[in-house]
């Protein structure tokens, strides 16, 4: 495939076009792929794909796999738009509704999978390169913010700029959004720009409505002995003194202390990171979930007792 790409590329062209631009995310990805074979992941990401292309967006432009996730071009012009609009919103919200049931009867899948989206949308004039009738890729700004938007969109829902055009949907439709103003990295760091998002699903953080800054760091230390971490499993919750600014900004440190030849060497300390968790948000209370069975284990090699 990539000699064809290069082929086609000797006689690449950009067109100007106007497109509504989407950016779909499966939430727990990253998770799910580390806890299921790289065929089961291949299987569920295949079907999926399959799903939302001739069930949600069959008169799309054009599609992108972008790892965890969907790039998706819609074209319009000044006749359609409302319509596209429309329909588009519509299939978004029907997406978010089916996603969590799309594998529930498929015998392939006896796994546990993924079951929430984030979609960002935006619209407007992109530039697709195109190469004997063939689209290889479309960029611009509108495809750039459909990408960040999607990362507002949390735990799950619907985010798209107020250049999309709120007016454009059905009464029922605008029922269904909220508005709000957000700071975002790369497009609006300085001055917010206004959004719509679901307010069935989404949660706008309050990060995202300040200035983008060098993060304002909080420590919350918990100290356990190793018999109490062993006994926990295979997940321990840590709770947080008050809720993230910005969940993705949170780093577990582990400290313990030096062992050398089974004693403690006393007065120096291993410190290292734990990626093994995640953040845990329930009932007002905020928390990290450790995986206690990977920080034993990593414990243990260091020589780390029980007491």
């Amino acid at each position: 495939m990539h000699r064809t790409l290069r082929k086609l590329l000797e006689d690449a062209t950009g067109i100007s076009e106007f497109i509504i631009a989407l950016n779909l995310d499966i939430r727990g990805f990253s998770s799910f792929s580390k806890e299921v074979e790289s065929p089961d992941t291949a299987m569920f990401i295949k079907k999926a794909y399959i799903n939302v292309i001739d069930n949600y967006f069959a008169g799309a432009s054009f599609f992108k796999p972008t790892g965890d996730g969907l790039l998706i071009t819609i074209p319009y012009d000044e006749k359609n738009l409302a319509d596209i609009a429309k329909r588009t919103i519509a299939s978004c919200v029907k997406l978010l509704s089916d996603f969590g049931s799309f594998t529930a009867n498929d015998p392939m899948i006896n796994f546990d999978v993924p079951r929430r989206l984030g979609i960002g949308i935006s619209r407007g004039t992109a530039c697709r390169l195109v190469s004997k009738g063939k689209t290889l890729d479309y960029s611009g700004r509108v495809l750039n913010l459909a990408s960040r938007l999607m990362d507002f969109a949390r735990p799950s829902g619907i985010v798209f700029d107020k250049d999309f055009g709120i007016d454009l949907l059905s009464d029922e439709q605008i029922g269904a959004f909220a508005s709000d103003q957000i700071y975002v990295k790369g497009i609006a760091e300085r001055e917010p720009i206004e959004i719509w998002y679901l307010k069935e699903s989404t949660r706008i953080l309050p990060i995202s409505k300040h200035p983008i800054d060098a993060p304002n760091w909080q420590v919350d230390k918990h100290v356990y002995k190793m018999k109490r971490i062993r006994q926990i499993k295979p997940r321990f919750q840590v709770e947080l003194a008050s809720e993230p600014v910005d969940p993705s900004q949170i780093r577990v440190k582990v400290t313990h202390p030096k062992v050398l030849r089974g004693r403690k060497d006393t007065g120096f300390s291993v410190i290292f990171d734990f990626p093994n968790f995640e953040y845990v948000s329930e009932a007002g209370k905020h928390a990290v979930s450790l995986d206690s069975d990977a920080l034993c284990k990593r414990l243990l090699a260091a020589g780390v007792k029980d007491s």
